[in-house]
């Protein structure tokens, strides 16, 4: 949550809430983190990544339809902030608009290609509207890349794995939780029970 890379020109009081907000969001009080980057918006109504950490915020109260209304203010402003579509799909996709979370992961992909979580996070939208081979390509690219971390390869492996399963492949489906919990997945081994005895 730094300014990093940006050039925009930000109020200096705008600057202290948003910095105040950060640093409330890194201590998990995001109520009070909300309530600096509001006062940090209020300083200055074009500050982008206000608008942006907001929307996390909500998103970590559970709130995704404020967080989407915030993250579509930040896209206003900057229609080409690629991360921005990705928290926005994961926000859509917690209130089961899984086209919508897959045309923003979409645009997401498009200055982010190597990035594992969107494609992860997009296959599991493409599961829930039982697109199995949509969401195994997703989880294919991840297993396949190079840069993916160990994380994201062991998420790819559950998720696929269920996919498989569902489509009534459990010994390949089987197979892939397995390797997920090698990989540290924890919620492969309550699968392989309940699916894989």
């Amino acid at each position: 949550m730094s300014l990093a890379g940006y050039s925009q020109t930000v109020d200096r009081k705008a600057m202290e809430y948003y910095n105040n907000g950060c640093d409330k969001v890194l201590k998990k009080n995001y109520t009070g983190a909300i309530a600096d980057f509001s006062e940090a918006i209020k300083c200055d109504s074009g500050f982008i990544q206000a608008y942006e950490n907001r929307g996390v915020a909500k998103f970590y109260l559970q709130d995704h339809k404020g967080a989407i209304a915030d993250y579509n203010k930040a896209l206003e402003i900057n229609p080409n902030d690629y991360n921005t579509y990705g928290r926005r799909g994961w926000a859509k996709l917690n209130l089961r608009d899984c086209i919508g979370a897959i045309a923003d992961f979409n645009k997401a992909l498009e200055g982010n290609q190597d990035d594992a979580q969107y494609y992860n996070i997009r296959g599991q939208a493409k599961y829930q509207l039982q697109d199995y081979k949509g969401a195994i390509d997703d989880y294919n690219a991840v297993i396949k890349s190079r840069i993916s971390g160990k994380y994201q390869k062991s998420e790819a492996f559950y998720w696929r794995g269920l996919v498989k399963i569902d489509m009534g492949q459990k010994e390949s489906g089987c197979l892939d939780l397995r390797e997920a919990g090698k990989l540290g997945y924890v919620k492969a081994f309550e699968a392989i029970m309940g699916y894989c005895q």
